[in-house]
C-alpha cells in the first residue's frame, strides 16, 4: 500500500475519534446533568470548555507543528486526548469532568491542527481535492455514529463508556502514527511566538465566551460588553505584535493571498449559516411536527449521509477541473436549501423535511472538499500547519457565532411576533432567511478566488 493511503488511514482514526467524541457527548448531557445533580448552565461547560480550548489553540499548534514536526504534535495529541478520555470516565464531580474535557480539547486541537496538514503533505497537489473529500467523509461518518453509539452506550453500559471507548482507539492511533507516519522536517533555529500566542488565545476566548453567553445574560450586560472590549483590545495587540514579530504565529501577509483569504472567509460564513440550521431544526421537528428524539436524529443524519458520498466525488472533480464553480454551486444549493427549510410548516411531512436536508448536505458536500483543498494549497509546504490551524479556527468560530446569532435572531423575532405559541413558525422562517443570506454571501466570496499554483 502506498504511503499516502497509510497516512490517510492513520489520520482517519484520530479525526474519527475526535469527531465521534464531539457528537457523542451531546447525547449524554441530560444523563450527566442528572448524575452530577447539577443544572443545564453548568453542564453546558462540558461542551463549551472543550470547544473553547480547541478553537483558541488551533493556530498555536499549527505553528508549533511547522516548527517541531507535524508527526510529533499529532502523535502527542492523540495520547493527550486518550488520557483525557480516561480521566473524564473516572470523574467524581462535574468540575473534574469539565477540567478533564479541557485536557481532551488540548489533544483534539493538536490532532485537528496537524491531521489535514499531514494528508496535504502526503498527497500530491493534483490529488489534494480527493484527499480533502475523504477527510470530509470520515468527519461525516463520525457525526452520524456519535448520536447512535452514544444513545446505545449510555442506555446499556453507562455514561462512562462514551469516554472509555476512546482508549483502545487512541492506543491504536498512537501506535499507527508512531510506526507509519514519516518524520517530517523541523524548522531548525525557528522560535515560537509566545506573545502572539498568548494575545490570540485571550482574544479568541473572550470573543467566544461573549458570543456563547450573550444570549443568556443579555447583549447589553456589563460582563458581555467587557468580554467584547477585552477581545477587541487583545486582537489589536495581536495584530500589532504580529506585524513586528520576526517569526509570527500568523503571518498576516497570508491574507493578501486572495485564494487563501477568500476560502477561509467562505468557510467562516458557511459554518455560521450551517450551525444556525442545526440549532433550531430539532425544536421545530419536536414542537411543531411532534417527532420523537429518535425521529429527529434520523432527519438530521440526512446531511452527513449525503456529504459522506458527495465529498470524495467533489474533491475528485476539483482535482480534474480546478474550477471554483464547483464549491460556489454547492453554496448556492445550500443557500436555497436553507431558505426552503425556513418555509416548512406544521403540515410538512417526513419526506419533505428529509429531502430539503439532503439537498443541504449535497451543497455542503460539493463545497467543502474543493474549499479545503484551496486553503491547503495556497501556502507553501512549510506553512501547512498554519493553513490547517486557520481553517480549523474559522470552522469553530463559525460554529459558536452561528449558534449565538441564530438564537439572538429567533428570540428577537419571536418577541416581535407577539411572544405567543403562533410566533414560532414566523420567527423560525426569519432566522433561516438570515442564515440563507449569510450562505449566499459565501457564494460570492467563493467566486472571488482564483486558481492557485503554489505548492
Amino acid at each position: 500500500m502506498e504511503y499516502k493511503w497509510k497516512a490517510m488511514f492513520t489520520v482517519w482514526i484520530a479525526i474519527f475519534m475526535a469527531t465521534l467524541d464531539g457528537s457523542i457527548v451531546n447525547v449524554a448531557l441530560p444523563t450527566l446533568t442528572e448524575y452530577f445533580r447539577t443544572d443545564i448552565t453548568t453542564i453546558e461547560w462540558v461542551i463549551m470548555g472543550y470547544l473553547l480550548i480547541i478553537t483558541s489553540l488551533l493556530l498555536s499548534f499549527g505553528r508549533l507543528s511547522d516548527i517541531f514536526g507535524r508527526k510529533r504534535i499529532f502523535t502527542v495529541g492523540i495520547a493527550i486526548f486518550t488520557a483525557g478520555s480516561g480521566l473524564c470516565a473516572i470523574s467524581n464531580t462535574v468540575g473534574q469532568l469539565i477540567f478533564y474535557r479541557v485536557i481532551q480539547g488540548i489533544g483534539a486541537s493538536m490532532v485537528m491542527a496537524t491531521g489535514v496538514a499531514i494528508i496535504s503533505n502526503a498527497f500530491p497537489l493534483k490529488e489534494r481535492g480527493k484527499a480533502m473529500g475523504f477527510i470530509g467523509t470520515v468527519v461525516a461518518i463520525g457525526s452520524m455514529a456519535g448520536p447512535v453509539a452514544g444513545g446505545f452506550l449510555i442506555e446499556n453500559v453507562g455514561w462512562q463508556s462514551i469516554f472509555y471507548i476512546n482508549i483502545p482507539v487512541g492506543i491504536v492511533g498512537v501506535v499507527m502514527a508512531s510506526a507509519i507516519l514519516r518524520k517530517d522536517e523541523t524548522a531548525v533555529g525557528s522560535t515560537f511566538d509566545v506573545p502572539g500566542a498568548v494575545t490570540l488565545f485571550i482574544g479568541l476566548v473572550s470573543l467566544l465566551l461573549a458570543m456563547s453567553e450573550g444570549q443568556e445574560l443579555g447583549w447589553a450586560s456589563g460582563y458581555i460588553i467587557a468580554l467584547f472590549g477585552l477581545s477587541i483590545l487583545f486582537f489589536i495587540l495581536f495584530i500589532y505584535l504580529e506585524n513586528r514579530a520576526k517569526e509570527p504565529i500568523m503571518d498576516l501577509r497570508h491574507f493578501k493571498n486572495k485564494p487563501f483569504a477568500a476560502a477561509n472567509i467562505s468557510a467562516l460564513l458557511v459554518f455560521i449559516s450551517m450551525f444556525g440550521v442545526i440549532l433550531l431544526l430539532p425544536f421545530f421537528l419536536e414542537e411543531q411536527l411532534g417527532y420523537s428524539p429518535q425521529e429527529v436524529g434520523i432527519v438530521l443524519i440526512a446531511v452527513p449521509v449525503v456529504m459522506s458520498v458527495v465529498s470524495p466525488a467533489s474533491g475528485w472533480l476539483y482535482d480534474k477541473t480546478k474550477s471554483n464553480l464547483l464549491s460556489s454551486m454547492g453554496l448556492g444549493i445550500a443557500s436555497l436549501s436553507i431558505f426552503s427549510l425556513g418555509f416548512l410548516s406544521s403540515s410538512s411531512n417526513f419526506i419533505d423535511v428529509a429531502l430539503r436536508m439532503a439537498f443541504f448536505g449535497l451543497g455542503m458536500g460539493l463545497f467543502q472538499a474543493p474549499n479545503n483543498s484551496i486553503i491547503m494549497s495556497s501556502l507553501p509546504r512549510e506553512r501547512l500547519g498554519i493553513a490547517a490551524g486557520t481553517l480549523g479556527t474559522m470552522r469553530n468560530m463559525g460554529m459558536v457565532i452561528g449558534v449565538a446569532l441564530s438564537g439572538a435572531v429567533f428570540s428577537t423575532r419571536y418577541v416581535h411576533y407577539g411572544n405567543i405559541e403562533g410566533s414560532f413558525l414566523p420567527a423560525f422562517r426569519d432566522t433561516y432567511i438570515v442564515s440563507a443570506i449569510i450562505c449566499g454571501i459565501a457564494v460570492f466570496t467563493s467566486l472571488v478566488r482564483s486558481r492557485t499554483e503554489s505548492e
